[in-house]
C-alpha cells in the first residue's frame, strides 16, 4: 500500500508553525509536498496567500501530469482555505482538507479594531466551513472559537447565517502540537549559583513583555539574587524596546537574543530554573512546554489555554502573585526536571500515531 500524498499549505513558515510541520513531515509515513511562504506580515499572508498557493498547486499538478496528485490537504489558519479551493480548480478542490488551528482570530487581542479586522476572523470561519476536518491545539481554543462565532455573525447587517458554530464543532477534534525532544535530550540541566528565570517568547504585545520586566525589576529593586534569560525572537519594530527593557536589569541579564540554533536554544533552556509566561494571548504555548522538558519549572497565568495544560501549583493570578511566586522560587530553587513529565506527553513519539490515524481517516472518509 502506497503512503499518503499530502499537500501542506503554510503561509507563515516560521516559529511553532514551521516546527510542527517539519516534525510531521519527518515523523509520519507520508509523501509531503510543502508550499510555504516566509513568516512575515501575517495579515498580508491571510489576505493573499490563497492566490499564490493556488497558482503554485496548479503548476505542481501540471508538472506531475495529474489533475490532483494528493490524497489530503493540510493547511494552517493563515490560509483562506475556501479561497484556495475556489482558485485551485475543481480537481484540487476535491481533495479532502484538514485545517489546523494553532490560533484563532476571533479571540486574538487586537490593539486597534477597524472594520477590515473583521476579515481575519471571517477567514478562519470560512476555512473551517470549507475543511473536512478542523483540528485545534487545545480544547480551550476550540471552545472559545465556537463560542465567539454567533456574536461575530451578529455583526452582519443582514443575512446572518445560523448554525455555523455547531457545524464546525461537529467536525472538529483536539490534537496538541508535538515537539522534537532530541535537542533537549542532548542538553542535560545545568544549574548555576543563582536562580535563573527564562522568558522564552517572541517579543510582541500579546506576550506582554512589559509585565514580565516589571515583575523582575521589582525583585531586582528588593535586592533579590537571580539571573534572567530572554530567549525569544524580536522584530525590527520591537528590537530596540526589548534591549532597552532587558538592559535595565544590568548584570542580572545573562542572555537577550534569539538563539542561533535549536541546539543552542535547548542548551540555554537547560540552564533555567523557572520559565515564565505573562501572555495575554496563548492557545497552547510550545515555548513553555519545551522549557519544562528542558528542566525548568513553569510559572504561567491562570487564564487562556494554560489551565488545560498546567495544575494550579504552576499558575498565578495577577502581578502580585507573580512577584511572590518568583520571590519564592528565588529563595527556594525548584528541583531540575520537576515538571518534565508535563511536557513528555507532547513529543512527536507520543503524538505522531494520532496524527497518522487522523490523516488516514480524513483521506479515506472523503
Amino acid at each position: 500500500m502506497r503512503p499518503l500524498r499530502i499537500l501542506a499549505l503554510e503561509p507563515y513558515y516560521g516559529g511553532s508553525h514551521r516546527a510542527v510541520l517539519d516534525g510531521l513531515v519527518e515523523h509520519t509515513d507520508a509523501e509531503w509536498t510543502l508550499l510555504t511562504l516566509p513568516a512575515r506580515k501575517w495579515k498580508w499572508r491571510m489576505r493573499g496567500a490563497a492566490i499564490t498557493m493556488a497558482a503554485e498547486a496548479r503548476a505542481y499538478a501540471q508538472h506531475a501530469g495529474q489533475p490532483a496528485p494528493w490524497d489530503l490537504v493540510f493547511a494552517s489558519t493563515f490560509l483562506n482555505l475556501a479561497e484556495f479551493r475556489g482558485l485551485a480548480g475543481s480537481p484540487i478542490a476535491a481533495v479532502p482538507a484538514i485545517v489546523y488551528f494553532h490560533e484563532n482570530q476571533l479571540v486574538y487581542p487586537n490593539r486597534h479594531i477597524a472594520e477590515w479586522d473583521f476579515q481575519f476572523p471571517l477567514t478562519n470561519i470560512t476555512s473551517a466551513l470549507s475543511a473536512e476536518r478542523c483540528v485545534f491545539n487545545t480544547r480551550w481554543n476550540l471552545e472559545q472559537f465556537c463560542a465567539e462565532i454567533p456574536g461575530f455573525i451578529g455583526e452582519f447587517p443582514d443575512h446572518q447565517p445560523r448554525g455555523l458554530a455547531e457545524a464546525i464543532a461537529e467536525k472538529s477534534v483536539v490534537l496538541a502540537p508535538p515537539f522534537d525532544p532530541t535537542p533537549f535530550d542532548a542538553a542535560s540541566p545545568v544549574r548555576g549559583e543563582r536562580c535563573r528565570i527564562v522568558w522564552p517568547h517572541r517579543w510582541e504585545h500579546d506576550k506582554d513583555p512589559d509585565t514580565f520586566f516589571s515583575a523582575v525589576m521589582r525583585l531586582a529593586g528588593e535586592g533579590a539574587d537571580f539571573e534572567v534569560v530572554v530567549a525569544g525572537r524580536s522584530f525590527r519594530e520591537t528590537e530596540g524596546l526589548m534591549r532597552e527593557a532587558a538592559g535595565a536589569l544590568g548584570s542580572r541579564l545573562v542572555h537577550c537574543d534569539q538563539p542561533a540554533s535549536r541546539e543552542e536554544y535547548a542548551r540555554l533552556l537547560a540552564t533555567a530554573d523557572v520559565a515564565v509566561s505573562t501572555a495575554t494571548n496563548e492557545f497552547f504555548g510550545l515555548a513553555v512546554v519545551e522549557a519544562c522538558y528542558a528542566g525548568a519549572t513553569p510559572l504561567v497565568p491562570n487564564r487562556l489555554a494554560y489551565p488545560e495544560l498546567y495544575g494550579p501549583e504552576y499558575r498565578y493570578n495577577g502581578m502580585e502573585e507573580l512577584v511572590a511566586r518568583l520571590r519564592g522560587h528565588i529563595a527556594h530553587r525548584p528541583a531540575p526536571n520537576a515538571a518534565r513529565g508535563l511536557a513528555a506527553h507532547y513529543t512527536f513519539e507520543r503524538l505522531a500515531p494520532a496524527y497518522r490515524g487522523l490523516f488516514k481517516a480524513v483521506a479515506s472518509d472523503s
